[in-house]
């Protein structure tokens, strides 16, 4: 009953939408006189975009980028949140829960805020650079580092973290790593970011 109850809000959603962008009709003058031959009003046919990606099912889009089509959530997570539902999912696959350090959680705002900014990932690319040509190494205080990225989804931590990133095999190694012994996440918009980290210097 709560999928058919989500069906229909979706369906209900989408005909609002379609509804809103339907092209307004030109007003006809009603006929007073029966002399005088009426014209057919003109006949609107709207075509409704068709989305064929199924629901629920990762893609692959680039060489570390996936893509789902899911339902956003009614609210986004928070990076408390995103971090509590990691930690909850390493302890259930037998991974250590990650301790915080103050350099990875602000550096994994400022990726998620640029993100956010940049209207999409950016596959890593920064993160890239900042430990290759940055010293991001020692400005972190680690000697191993990774990272999982989102854009585009209003969601919870938990679907985030089991449906999202656990929809990747990349990002699932990633955040069940368990290797990994501090973590930090960090949400802005529609945009999240969790950096991992191990050995410290």
């Amino acid at each position: 009953m709560p999928f058919l109850f989500a069906i229909l809000l979706t369906t209900l959603s989408l005909l609002t939408n379609y509804r809103e962008a339907l092209p307004k009709l030109p007003s006809f003058p009603s006929p007073l006189s029966t002399s005088q031959p009426t014209t057919s009003p003109p006949k609107y046919v709207y075509t409704y975009p068709k989305d064929d990606t199924p629901w629920g099912v990762i893609q692959k889009v680039g060489d570390h980028t996936y893509t789902m089509r899911v339902q956003n959530d009614a609210v986004m997570t928070t990076r408390e949140e995103l971090l509590q539902a990691i930690n909850a999912h390493r302890l259930r696959n037998g991974a250590q829960s990650l301790k915080t350090d103050p350099r990875l959680c602000q550096y994994a705002q400022e990726r998620a805020t640029y993100q956010n900014q940049l209207g999409k990932t950016d596959a890593h690319a920064g993160f890239s650079d900042f430990l290759e040509n940055q010293d991001g190494f020692n400005k972190l205080g680690f000697g191993h580092l990774g990272e999982n990225s989102s854009y585009g989804y209003t969601l919870s931590g938990v679907h985030l973290v089991e449906w999202i990133y656990g929809s990747s095999p990349e990002h699932t190694a990633n955040q069940l790593n368990p290797a990994w012994d501090h973590g930090c996440a960090g949400v802005s918009g529609v945009a999240t970011n969790i950096i991992f980290a191990t050995a410290p210097l």
